[in-house]
């Protein structure tokens, strides 16, 4: 009976949840018979992909992570990414090629008053509301010669680099790459030579790549599915452990008659083994219920209450809901969790989608423009992409947030995008484009240390997560995905060490 079998669920179906999804049901299906696998749910409350991993740049890098915690999880991804590609079908599917990557150096006029610091600037309701990409700003390091040494990062004074040295969006660095030279400007045709004043490559087809994140994001999902993965779309409001009760707390009721307070008489705590007769399941209870508790009867150990629909009993749950992973803070069979565990919150970045004059070439640019509204420097990137369509992301003007509850909120900044779309039309005359999609952001899912969590929840039975993998989400998606799945089908990782991404490292 499909009750006796294993249940494994997922909550969030985005690129890790989707990635996971997809492995596990792989790895089910070529272990276990049709009528012996385990059932395998994927929870998603929106859509697939309908934040971070829907509206992002998709750019991949193979080492760009080289010298941090990541640098194995990234280069391994990336060959992955590449396996997936040439396996489903990628080139078509989800626009998976190599591309050249440059860094290009640009002077343009400001075209706005310079933003003033943020301890005087009073934002207006709808400048506060904004969303996130995949990317963030580069920044190269004045005191370097190559663009190799350059940072992704936010504009931060002084003393925020010194408070925050591990913040994740201070800098995800680029190591010394020895392909890194500084190239003609005819070599990224459709850059306005007059504003360029420095164009360094990067990267090339070797070790850089990109993909359409939504499409993959989707892609997978669909194999996932033909291999047995069930999608229910719910929202998940708490998850129940079965057999857990809270403590009772008992003092004598004859100290209160008599005048004395709780503290004139020591207490005692009750736990579960020795609470009243009265709190067990009693003979005549609605089969199924636990009497004043109205938790299901299961074998199962967990217990997910979803806000329509059936509540799911399951043996293993994996939370994957990126920005939103603090949710599970909030409920019961995650008790033990404390916030400084899973430091993530979402960064709001602004993008564009738009169809420029001419095709343009496989070739991502990282423009960082001097003399604009930032202390020197801004910073956007440009992917275009196989379908015609170039991706135009930047923008990141805040500090990271709790997201909105509903990732379909409008949260963008007018502000912003038009600010985008005029330093995108001031850098590339092929660029000013009609534009496809406009105002759009979303919330790119960042750790306070600049690492994602990828593990087991210490002492559950089977309570997983893998979330907080900031600007590199898609590149690390499938590692994630698969290093996940072999948690809950094998009991441990075998591709990768997954030791600098548990729950309790720092805490």
């Amino acid at each position: 009976m499909a009750s006796e079998r294993e249940t494994i669920v997922i909550i969030g179906a985005g690129i890790i949840g989707v990635s996971t999804a997809y492995f596990t049901a792989k790895k089910l299906a070529e272990k276990y018979t049709a009528d012996k696998r385990p059932r395998l749910i994927l929870l998603e409350q929106c859509e697939p992909g309908c934040s971070a991993s829907g509206k992002s740049g998709g750019f991949l890098a193979r080492h760009w992570s080289d010298g941090t915690d990541t640098e194995k999880l990234a280069q391994f991804s990336y060959d992955l990414h590449a396996k997936l590609a040439a396996e489903l079908g990628g080139a078509d599917k989800w626009g998976y090629r190599a591309v050249d990557t440059f860094c290009a150096e640009i002077d343009r006029i400001p075209v706005m008053p310079a933003k003033q610091h943020k301890a005087t600037h009073f934002r207006t309701e709808a400048e506060s509301v904004v969303t996130s990409i995949e990317v963030i700003a580069p920044r190269s390091r004045r005191s370097s010669p190559v663009a190799a040494t350059m940072e992704y990062s936010l504009p931060t004074t002084p003393s925020e680099d010194n408070v925050h040295p591990n913040s994740t969006h201070a800098s995800i660095s680029v190591p010394e790459i020895e392909s890194v030279k500084v190239v003609e400007p005819e070599t990224v045709p459709w850059l306005r030579t007059n504003v360029l004043t420095k164009l360094r490559q990067v990267g090339d087809t070797a070790n850089t790549a990109q993909v359409d994140p939504l499409k993959l994001t989707r892609a997978l999902l669909a194999e996932a599915k033909a291999r047995g993965l069930e999608i229910v779309k719910a929202k998940v409001i708490d998850v129940a452990e079965t057999g857990y009760r809270p403590p009772l707390i008992e003092f004598p009721v004859d100290n209160c008659s008599r005048g004395k307070t709780i503290i004139d008489e020591e207490f005692k705590v009750v736990g579960p083994s020795s609470a009243p007769a009265s709190t067990s399941l009693a003979a005549d209870s609605p089969v199924g219920m636990q009497d004043g508790w109205s938790k299901p009867m299961t074998n199962k150990p967990y217990i997910l209450q979803l806000d329509q629909g059936s509540d799911i009993p399951a043996d293993k749950i994996v939370v994957a809901c990126g920005a939103w992973v603090t949710s599970c803070l909030r409920w019961e069979a995650f008790r033990e969790v404390s916030a400084s565990q899973i430091p993530i919150q979402g960064l709001r970045v602004h993008y564009l989608l738009a169809k420029p004059k001419y095709d343009i070439p496989a070739q991502a640019v990282f423009a960082e423009i001097n003399g604009t509204v930032y202390s020197g420097e801004d910073a956007i990137e440009i992917y275009p992409r196989p379908d015609g369509s170039v991706f135009v992301c930047g923008e990141a003007l805040d500090d990271p947030e709790m997201p909105p509850h509903n990732p379909f909120e409008p949260i963008y900044s007018k502000r912003a995008t038009s600010r985008l779309k005029q330093i995108v039309n001031d850098v590339s005359p092929a660029l000013s484009f009609d534009i496809i999609q406009y105002g759009l952001a979303c919330h790119l899912p960042v750790h306070a240390k600049g690492i994602p969590v990828i593990s087991k929840v210490p002492n559950t039975r089977g309570l997983f997560v893998a979330a907080g993998h900031g600007c590199w989400g898609i590149l690390n998606g499938p590692a994630t995905g698969l290093s996940v799945s072999e948690l809950l089908v094998d009991g441990q990782p075998t591709s990768l060490d997954l030791s600098n991404f548990r729950l309790d490292r720092w805490y």
